[in-house]
C-alpha cells in the first residue's frame, strides 16, 4: 500500500465527506447519531448500513463492510487503494503530492502517465482511422461481424493503416520520443539502431482500457488469413495481461449479481450487442490467480463460457480451480455445437444466450461430464472406466455433494449408488471415510474463528474508548504472549498506545484509511460498538482471557495430537503446563 504524507491525506479526508459520497450510492436516512440506508455492497430490504458523520466512517451490520471514505469508495468503484486516493483528489480538485516517497517513484509515476496519454492518443488516432476513408475496409469487416457504428464507438474500436510509420509519424509531431513509443508497445525497434517501424498495420484495434478509464494497451485483430490472427501489446509499465481483463471497465459503478468470463474480444462485444454486458474476457492468456482475485472483488460468481472446441474445454477446467480457489461460486455456460460465445450470440440472440446460462453446470458437474471425454459408456470397459474417475472426484468432496452426484454417476454407469458410494471410500483420501469429519471440523473451525473475532473486536472497542482498558489490555496481552489475530490490527493497537502516551487524540478518518480493508472492517465494527460497553477496563480483562483460552485450547490439542505418534519431553512438559495454565482460566 502507498504511503502518502499525513497532512495531505488529512486534508483529502477533510474535503471528501463520507456520508455525501455514500448518498450517491444509498439513500440515507439520520436516526440518532448515524445516518442509515440499505446496504450498496449487499442486497436487503431493511437498512443495516450506518454512518457516523462525526467521525466519518461506515459499517454495515449486515455484511459488516466498514472504514472510511476511502474503503467505500474502493468498494464501491471497485478500486485498489491508490486509485481509491487518486479517485477523491480528482474529486476534491487536489493534485497528488510530489512527496509520495522518493525521487526513483516519482521518475516512475512521471513515465506512467506519459505511457497513458501516449495510448489514449494513439487509441484516438486508430479509431479515427477506422472513421475515415481508408478504413472503409475495416468498417465492412465489423459490419460483417455483424458490429454496428455505434458498437465499435462504445468499445473504442480503431483500424491501424498498412504502412510501416503511420502511427509514429503521428505521435511523433505530437511530441512522443521514440523511446516512449518503445515503451508503451506502440513501436518496434528494428534491427537498425535508429530504426523504428509501428507495432501494428493493417489490424483492426481494440483498445483494452483499464477500470480507471485509462488506455493500457491493445489487441489487433487481422482481416485476412495473416498469422498471427492476433496481436497483443507485451507487458509494459503500465500494462500485465495477466492482471486485467478486456471489458472489465465497462462493469465499474455497477452493482452485478455475477460475470461472465468469455475468451475472446469479439465474445465481449458480440454479447454486449446482444444486451449480455455482464462478460470480460482474459486477453488471450490462461485464466490468471490475478485475474481471479480481481473479479472477486466485482462479484461473488462467475460462469466460464469459453469456446465449445476441445482446447475451449481444457481453458475451462484449469480456469475452474484457480476460480474456486478464490472463493467464488463457479459455474460453466455449456454451448452447443462446439461453438463460441460469438457466434451463438449473433445467430441465436441474447435471450438464447442467457437461457444457455440459467442451465449452467456446477463446477463438479462440469467436470463430472468432462470425465466422459474419449470413453465409450456403452460398454462394460468404459463404464468401469468412467465410474473410477469420476467416483475419485466423488471422494474429494463434501457428504452433499456426494449425495447430488453420487446418483448422476450411478445413472450413466449403471451401478448402483450404493456401490458408488463404497468405491468412494475406497477412492478417497488416505484418511478413508474422513470427509464427514473434516467437514465437522470445518464446522468447528468456522464457530472458533466467529468467536474469536467476536472477543477480538470488543477487546479493540475498550481499548479505543478507554485509554486505562487499553493499557490494561496491552499488558493482559502480554503477559499470556498473545496478540491479535490480523497484523494490521497489531500495528493499529500499537498506535493506539504511543498516542495514550503523548496525549494526541485518535485521527478516525486518518486511521482508517490508512488500514487494509479488512483491518477498516474490524476497526469500524469496533468504534460502532462502543456505546455498548459500560465498563471497558472489566470487559477487556475478560477478552483479553477468553482470545487466550482459544489460543490455549489450539496448542494443546497441537500437542496432543503430537504425543499420540511419541512426542519429545518437550512437548509434553509444554502440555502439562498449558493444561495447567488453562484450569486457571476457566
Amino acid at each position: 500500500m502507498a504511503i502518502f504524507p499525513d497532512a495531505w491525506l488529512s486534508e483529502l479526508l477533510s474535503k471528501s465527506d463520507l456520508a455525501a459520497i455514500a448518498s450517491e450510492y444509498t439513500l440515507l436516512k439520520p436516526k440518532g447519531k448515524r445516518l442509515w440506508g440499505c446496504c450498496p455492497f449487499h442486497s436487503e430490504k431493511t437498512p443495516s448500513f450506518s454512518v457516523v458523520p462525526d467521525e466519518q466512517f461506515y459499517y454495515c451490520f449486515g455484511c459488516h463492510a466498514g472504514g472510511s471514505v476511502v474503503q467505500f469508495v474502493m468498494d464501491a468503484e471497485k478500486l485498489t487503494y491508490v486509485e481509491a486516493i487518486k479517485y477523491l483528489a480528482q474529486r476534491a480538485g487536489m493534485e497528488l503530492p510530489d512527496d509520495v516517497d522518493d525521487d526513483r517513484l516519482r521518475q516512475e509515476r512521471a513515465l506512467k502517465e506519459r505511457l497513458y496519454a501516449a495510448c489514449k492518443d494513439a487509441a484516438m488516432f486508430y479509431h479515427a482511422k477506422l472513421l475515415s476513408e481508408e478504413g472503409k475496409e475495416a468498417q465492412k469487416y465489423l459490419m460483417g461481424r455483424n458490429i454496428d457504428a455505434a458498437t465499435a464507438a462504445k468499445f473504442g474500436l480503431g483500424y491501424a493503416p498498412p504502412g510501416w510509420d503511420n502511427l509514429l509519424k503521428y505521435m511523433t509531431e505530437k511530441g512522443y520520443s521514440n523511446e516512449h513509443l518503445l515503451a508503451a508497445g506502440l513501436i518496434i525497434q528494428g534491427k537498425g539502431r535508429d530504426k523504428y517501424y509501428d507495432a501494428y498495420r493493417d489490424r483492426v484495434m481494440f483498445p483494452i482500457v483499464s477500470t480507471a478509464k485509462r488506455v493500457l494497451g491493445f489487441g489487433a485483430r487481422t482481416m485476412g488469413n495473416d498469422t498471427p490472427k492476433y496481436l497483443n501489446t507485451g507487458d509494459t509499465p503500465i500494462f500485465n495481461k495477466r492482471n486485467n481483463l478486456y471489458g472489465l471497465n465497462l462493469q465499474r459503478g455497477k452493482h452485478l449479481a455475477d460475470i461472465i468470463i468469455v475468451e475472446g474480444y469479439m465474445d465481449v462485444i458480440s454479447l454486449y450487442k446482444a444486451g449480455v454486458t455482464n462478460a470480460v474476457a482474459s486477453l488471450g492468456t490462461a485464466l490468471t490467480q490475478q485475474q481471479a482475485r480481481l473479479i472477486k472483488r466485482y462479484v461473488p460468481k462467475v460462469y466460464i463460457s469459453y469456446d465449445g472446441d476441445s482446447a475451449g474445454q481444457n481453458a475451462t477446467l484449469r480456469g475452474l480451480d484457480i476460480l474456486a480457489k478464490e472463493g467464488l461460486d463457479v459455474r460453466v455456460i455449456v454451448i452447443p455445437d462446439n461453438m463460441d460465445p460469438d457466434d451463438y450470440a449473433k445467430k441465436f440472440g441474447g435471450q438464447e444466450y442467457l437461457a444457455l446460462k440459467d442451465k449452467a453446470l456446477t463446477l463438479n458437474g462440469f467436470k463430472l461430464d468432462s470425465l466422459m471425454g474419449g470413453i465409450d459408456l456403452g460398454t462394460p470397459d468404459g463404464r468401469e472406466e468412467y465410474a473410477k474417475k469420476a467416483c475419485a472426484l466423488l471422494a474429494r468432496l463434501e457428504p452433499v455433494e456426494q449425495e447430488r452426484y453420487a446418483p448422476v454417476i450411478a445413472r450413466r454407469t449403471g451401478l448402483s449408488k450404493d456401490a458408488i458410494l463404497r468405491q468412494c471410500g475406497i477412492s478417497g483420501s488416505p484418511a478413508g471415510n474422513s470427509i464427514g469429519n473434516s467437514r465437522n471440523t470445518k464446522q468447528q473451525n468456522r464457530e472458533r474463528l466467529k468467536s474469536l473475532n467476536k472477543a477480538e473486536t470488543a477487546l479493540l472497542c475498550c481499548m479505543i474508548k478507554s485509554g486505562e482498558a487499553l493499557l490494561c489490555a496491552m499488558e493482559e496481552m502480554a503477559r499470556y504472549g498473545i496478540s491479535f489475530s490480523d497484523s494490521a490490527i497489531n500495528a493499529f493497537a500499537e498506535g493506539l498506545l504511543a498516542r495514550s502516551v503523548t496525549g494526541e487524540k485518535l485521527d478516525i478518518p486518518l486511521a482508517l484509511s490508512m488500514l487494509p480493508q479488512e483491518a477498516a472492517e474490524s476497526v469500524s465494527a469496533a468504534i460502532g460498538s462502543e456505546d455498548t460497553v459500560i465498563d471497558p477496563v472489566t470487559t477487556a480483562k475478560d477478552c483479553v482471557a477468553a482470545i487466550a483460552r482459544e489460543a490455549m485450547d489450539e496448542r494443546i490439542k497441537e500437542l496432543a495430537a503430537a504425543m499420540q505418534t511419541g512426542g519429545s519431553d518437550e512437548e509434553k512438559r509444554e502440555y502439562m503446563e498449558l493444561v495447567k495454565k488453562r484450569a486457571s482460566l476457566k
